[in-house]
């Protein structure tokens, strides 16, 4: 990123969910280098107070899956924002589909997909209030790949992929855009030492 919008006064800023590590810590470092204010919110309170401080950014304790967390992001949020990260997400377990634990894929579906609504949801007024917001859902590969072991997490991340499609299509003449990446596989904490 080298450039910062300017849809107000001010450094922009941005909320990075999931922000306590791998991908979301590196989002959150990289916009700060470029000039945006960043809110990390996740769950992991001591992490994303140390990365809000070495960022000159700000924390907000946040669990996607909470009405109550999301709506307390929204508030230190406040009536402006000008990019939502919504990298918030988990991968649990590797049976099979026909060995499926339900507990696991409900819960993989509550913070890939529910809590990616729920936030954004929460943030699309003040998204919209800058004239020009920015979502960006980061999905996986895997939400277009099937794997052995992965039916729970490939069909969250499909549900992610379709509900951002989605919401595009209903923004489409609304000040806000909706993009989403899908990395592959990446070396990150928590992926790589839940999943292989």
């Amino acid at each position: 990123m080298t450039e910062v919008p300017t849809t107000h006064p001010g450094r922009p800023t941005a909320v990075v969910t999931g922000a306590s590590s791998g991908i979301g810590a590196a989002t959150a470092r990289a916009l700060a280098a470029a000039g945006f204010r960043v809110i990390c919110a996740a769950r992991r309170t001591d992490r994303i107070e140390a990365l809000a401080a070495e960022i000159d950014g700000d924390a907000v304790t946040c669990d996607v899956t909470s009405a109550d967390d999301v709506e307390a992001l929204a508030a230190a949020v406040g009536d402006r924002l000008d990019v939502l990260v919504n990298n918030a997400g988990g991968a649990l377990g590797l049976e099979p589909v026909h060995e499926g634990d339900i507990v696991k894929w409900r819960r993989m579906y509550e913070i890939n997909v529910i809590g990616t609504l729920q936030v954004t949801k929460a943030l699309l007024p003040a998204l919209e209030a800058t004239g020009a917001g920015i979502v960006v859902n980061v999905g996986s590969i895997a939400g277009r790949t099937a794997y052995e072991g992965g039916g729970g997490y490939t069909a969250a991340k499909h549900a992610l992929a379709v509900m951002t499609e989605t919401l595009r299509l209903e923004l489409w003449d609304r000040p806000v855009r909706i993009t989403e990446i899908a990395p592959g596989m990446v070396q990150t904490e928590g992926f790589s030492l839940v999943r292989f």
